[in-house]
């Protein structure tokens, strides 16, 4: 481990009554001759203008003791106390010695009390940990971001997150709006450190967890819903969080930094074991979001993929009042925004239904194409049916080939996508 710093670390103590020590002398001379503290060698003790010192050079340690002045104290009574000033210039030696010096006082000298009034160890390893802690953080909300809006979708925050996530953010928002969150989406910056976590390894865990397969069979009604529990099993959808997060053990690592997130947001103590794991997990977790990231234009979802999103945005939005946490493969949806308004407003369009719908337009010969846009946005969701729903069963017809995608030149030199009936699947 490389340790940059140059001038001293210092480990300040605030030591209260201990049992027989009344003077900065006294004290000087009980740390002087502990084996467990030198090693069986001996500090030298200097004693300048009331400034009690204890040096010794063969552990790089020195201590400056100060008596404190509790003459003035008013709610309680203590005949001593004192002010360690305990310091080196080499970081490990006095990462080591902390533990043995608060032994000491604790169990031999038997300190009442003892508070910690600095300690540059923990300080340095917390500012060392952050920064990385921070980019990996900064790095998975980049990948979710880019998965969600390529594989799932323009409304990937409403499917994924879970209601408390969705909440969370809107209050912070609103709490902490700045002029540039007033122009960008920015929910991710909204949520905590662990919520980021659990929307990868919820992703993960996905059918691949035996207690959810078993109660999946449990509640299975028939033979179609064991043929839906297979291909869910067997999913490009699961198999990449499986095979790019949980074969890679990303859920454990994270909590693990969880952990030391929370210690360097709460000013915890350290030590040189936690800076060496920390930073070595947090490159492994940089290093598998990196290679997911750079497969995400590599998974193809199937049809049976993009079914069960679309039934699982469905079940989602059915309990979204109720105390429902996330959905089968990717989350829930919350549809009260300003788009689609209340649940139950809209309805979520069947196969037979959109292939009708699409055959009415056809058949009425009003546009020379059907913008698949114009198509969802405008024509299904005038009659009430769900805009996402209706996008996610639109991509099935048409991988099942019973639609057919074109595009359509346009005048400002860009293509519409269109589509249209495959007469040969389709009669009409």
């Amino acid at each position: 481990m490389n340790i940059d710093k140059a001038e001293n670390y210092f480990f300040e103590l605030f030591c209260i009554d201990p049992a027989d020590i009344k003077s900065d002398i006294a004290l000087a001379q009980a740390l002087s001759f502990s084996n467990a503290l030198w090693g069986g060698s001996v500090p030298q003790l200097y004693n300048e203008r009331g400034r009690v010192r204890l040096d010794n050079k063969e552990t790089g340690i020195s201590i400056v003791i100060n008596l404190a002045d509790t003459s003035n104290v008013v709610s309680s009574f203590f005949e001593s106390a004192f002010m360690l000033k305990i310091y080196s210039v080499d970081f490990e030696i006095l990462e080591a010695f902390r533990i043995k010096i608060l032994k000491h006082l604790k169990n031999t000298l038997q300190f009442n009390s003892i508070r910690l009034l600095s300690d540059d160890v923990s300080t340095y390893i917390a500012n060392k940990l952050y920064p990385e802690i921070n980019r990996v953080e900064n790095y998975l909300r980049k990948y979710l971001i880019k998965f969600f809006i390529q594989r799932i979708g323009y409304d990937w925050w409403e499917v994924t997150a879970n209601k408390q996530m969705i909440e969370k953010a809107k209050l912070r928002r609103a709490d902490r709006r700045d002029e540039i969150s007033s122009y960008i989406d920015d929910e991710l910056r909204f949520i905590d450190f662990d919520d980021l976590g659990e929307l990868v390894y919820k992703q993960s865990s996905g059918y691949n967890n035996p207690d959810k397969i078993i109660s999946r069979l449990m509640n299975m009604n028939n033979p179609d819903e064991f043929q839906r529990i297979k291909n869910e099993l067997q999913s490009n959808y699961s198999k990449y969080f499986k095979e790019n997060f949980q074969d890679k053990n990303f859920e454990q690592k994270w909590k693990d930094i969880i952990k030391l997130r929370n210690k360097v947001a709460h000013q915890g103590i350290f030590y040189k074991h936690e800076l060496n794991y920390g930073l070595e997990v947090l490159a492994s977790l940089a290093e598998i979001i990196s290679i997911a990231e750079k497969k995400i234009d590599d998974i193809v979802f199937s049809i049976e993929d993009k079914q069960a999103i679309r039934d699982a945005t469905i079940e989602a939005a059915q309990f979204k009042d109720d105390s429902f946490d996330g959905i089968k493969i990717i989350g829930k949806i919350d549809l009260n925004d300003q788009t689609y308004q209340k649940v139950g407003k809209y309805i979520d369009i069947d196969e037979d239904e959109l292939l009708d719908e699409l055959a009415e337009v056809q058949l009425s010969k009003w546009h020379k194409f059907i913008g698949i846009k114009w198509f969802v946005t405008e024509f299904l969701a005038n009659k009430n049916f769900n805009i996402p729903t209706s996008y996610a069963m639109l991509n099935i017809l048409i991988d099942k080939g019973s639609v057919l995608k074109y595009d359509v030149p346009s005048y400002g030199g860009y293509n519409i996508v269109a589509i249209r009936l495959n007469e040969e699947m389709v009669k009409f």
